[in-house]
């Protein structure tokens, strides 16, 4: 055995990333009201907002990202081609997008339509 065999014999273990939460402006401009939207959101999937990962993105680019999430939700972002309100699949990540959270504010038949997606992706 040499020495750099030695030096390290613990176990490596590679932990999943936490739910990714995009969203298109600013963390700090976000509204209170938008913010608890959000947390009632993650709530209803028995998540919390310390337990996401939040990023700010105007529109989808993943394809920089070294890890992906297995699971994604984005508020008000673009993504040319991918539709709205629907569980998308790809090999590494299960996501939904949706319109802005203000916008959400405003429209309770949009609020149920991402709520029936996010049920399905979340099999709750």
């Amino acid at each position: 055995m040499n020495s750099t065999e030695a030096t390290f014999t613990e176990a490596l273990y590679l932990l999943p990333l936490p739910v990714t939460v995009i969203i298109s402006s600013k963390w700090k401009d976000l509204g209170e009201k938008e913010v608890e939207l959000l947390s009632k959101i993650l709530n209803a999937l028995k998540l919390s907002l310390a337990a996401v990962r939040i990023v700010e993105m105007k529109s989808l680019d993943m394809s920089e990202w070294k890890e992906k999430p297995a699971q994604l939700i984005g508020f008000g972002i673009e993504a040319p081609g991918i539709a709205t309100y629907e569980i998308v699949t790809t090999p590494e990540t299960q996501l939904v997008l949706a319109d802005s959270l203000t916008t959400l504010l405003e429209e309770d038949p949009l609020r149920k339509r991402l709520w029936g997606s996010l049920k399905q992706m979340f099999s709750l």
